[in-house]
């Protein structure tokens, strides 16, 4: 939808300022983080916890618009498949998953040098642009 027309799909990547930073994005991609990292490692669950972005709300309002089309991102699909539901319980009407999410899903093939590690599809494994440089007008910064 974005390669179709890239200037009226918008494309939001509500992973953690740290993913979009250090992983890379989508050039074009504003980093509106749904969960933000605590730093706080969560033995059970064998990762660290994330918390909910007080701010993501108003900052989507603030940039984008409620009618606008708009692409949603995180690592994996799930992050923003959440953030999808958030958005449009908040009017947005036109607001659209992206599934597989910015790196995709793990490798589970036992033979594969590249298992557990996620090589299978996801926007920076197509030919769809990523970037680890950062423009200062789409990075989140907390208020």
């Amino acid at each position: 939808m974005w390669k179709t027309s890239p200037t009226k799909v918008k494309i939001v990547d509500v992973r953690t300022p740290e993913e979009y930073t250090f992983i890379g994005h989508a050039p074009m991609a504003i980093n509106i983080p749904s969960m933000l990292w605590t730093g706080r490692w969560n033995a059970e669950d064998d990762e660290f916890d994330l918390k909910t972005n007080p701010e993501f709300e108003a900052l989507v309002k603030q940039k984008v618009g409620l009618d606008d089309m708009i692409m949603v991102m995180c690592r994996s699909g799930v992050r923003s498949a959440a953030a999808v539901n958030h958005m449009a319980k908040a009017g947005f009407s036109n607001v659209y998953n992206v599934t597989e999410g910015f790196e995709g899903d793990m490798v589970t093939d036992n033979d594969s040098y590249y298992k557990g590690k996620r090589f299978k599809n996801g926007w920076n494994n197509s030919p769809a642009p990523w970037t680890y440089q950062l423009d200062p007008t789409l990075i989140y910064v907390s208020r």
